[in-house]
């Protein structure tokens, strides 16, 4: 089963790097604007299995295609194939930031329907991996690319809100971005649950997408 939709793909495919990656297509919730707001995530990267190698060299990556990659690394870029999981199904140590957003979104109040992602739309920004278990070590090319990339996928799924849950994208990103958007730390790192000035990071997004989800319901 299917908790995505393919209608935006027209415009999706029209961006470079997904026509070099259709795999790192975002995944749009099947229930996206349906019901709720608009509401576009934005994460930080994926990464590739520990072996890997191919996604080293930034200018390498993006010349390339994922025709190059294994059938493993290209499950481990697989946007909507990772997303596409109904309540709980991320058992993985990896997919951690998954958990924790299904459950900050079910706690802001958006509905379950078997998966709470079929209200939102989910990319990451960076459109290069990461080595496994760490942060991606960004290039000017990544940060461009990234950018533009966002720009165009923003045009064309016309978010209300966007939203990054990386402060590290938010920092190299918001000001390139043709559209408003608020930050929350990465939900798989410690910062997540620390709180500051009395409020954790976790409870700021909760309150926030609350917000957005109650307010688009009133006015509807």
């Amino acid at each position: 089963m299917n908790y995505y939709t393919e209608v935006f793909d027209d415009k999706l495919h029209c961006i470079d790097i997904y026509q070099r990656y259709p795999l790192l297509k975002p995944f749009v919730g099947s229930d996206y604007g349906t019901v709720g707001p608009r509401i576009l995530l934005i994460a930080e990267s994926h990464y590739l299995p520990s072996e890997s190698t191919v996604h080293i060299n930034a200018e390498s990556w993006y010349s390339s295609n994922e025709d190059k990659l294994t059938s493993k690394e290209q499950r481990w870029i697989h946007t909507r194939g990772i997303l596409n999981k109904p309540l709980k199904g991320w058992q993985a140590k990896g997919h951690a930031i998954y958990r924790h957003l299904e459950s900050a979104l079910l706690k802001a109040g958006l509905p379950a329907n078997d998966s709470v992602f079929r209200q939102t739309a989910f990319m990451n920004a960076f459109q290069r991996p990461a080595k496994t278990g760490v942060s991606i070590k960004t290039t000017n090319q990544d940060i461009e690319i990234a950018a533009d990339t966002i720009n165009q996928v923003i045009e064309a799924l016309q978010p209300e809100y966007v939203v990054f849950v990386s402060t590290k994208a938010k920092r190299a990103l918001s000001k390139r971005l043709n559209h408003r958007s608020v930050s929350f730390h990465h939900p798989a790192s410690p910062w997540w649950n620390r709180k500051q000035n009395k409020i954790s990071s976790k409870e700021r997004f909760i309150d926030l997408i609350s917000g957005f989800w109650n307010d688009k319901r009133t006015d509807r």
